[in-house]
């Protein structure tokens, strides 16, 4: 993958993720938008993206969708298409090992939350809660919590996607 190309999936993540109601801050898509131009990304509006100040909300705002146009980024139908998206990458990344189960277990929660709590994702938004609430010096180890995120995460992207609703 070309420096050019990590820039564009950089730029396609934040679209997604202020696609899906996730809090994605002005000053990452000004950074965004200056990392793409340094790797030789060009557009009309990235420079202007890229100029402005993280203050102007609605003129990053307006910029950052203008790249997003001029750069033709895929982007899924709607929030939850969106929501669905950024989960099964999260899910896939922390059975691959590239993403903690810490670190994925509270994204997949935050956004399983704005898909309205589904059954599919609840043990794994069990499991990160109390992860997120061990001690350092707990006597049970982080496994404990750890290994079910992971072996959730992994029958999730077994099934079916979206995942169905399942039964307690």
């Amino acid at each position: 993958m070309t420096e050019i190309d990590a820039c564009r999936g950089a730029l396609r993540e934040l679209a997604i993720g202020r696609l899906a109601g996730r809090d994605v801050r002005t000053s990452h898509l000004v950074e965004a938008g200056l990392d793409a131009i340094v790797a030789g990304l060009d557009t009309p509006s990235l420079a202007l993206l890229a100029g402005l100040g993280s203050a102007a909300e609605d003129a990053v705002d307006k910029a950052f969708g203008q790249v997003v146009d001029e750069l033709g980024l895929d982007l899924p139908a709607d929030p939850t298409a969106a929501r669905w998206l950024l989960i099964h990458g999260w899910l896939t990344a922390m059975v691959e090992g590239r993403l903690s189960p810490a670190a994925g277990g509270a994204l997949v929660s935050e956004v399983g939350e704005l898909l309205g709590s589904p059954q599919a994702l609840r043990g794994i938004t069990r499991w990160s809660a109390m992860l997120d609430s061990w001690i350092p010096t707990d006597l049970t180890p982080r496994d404990v919590c750890e290994v079910p995120i992971l072996e959730e995460s992994a029958e999730l992207l077994e099934g079916p996607w979206p995942p169905s609703p399942r039964h307690p």
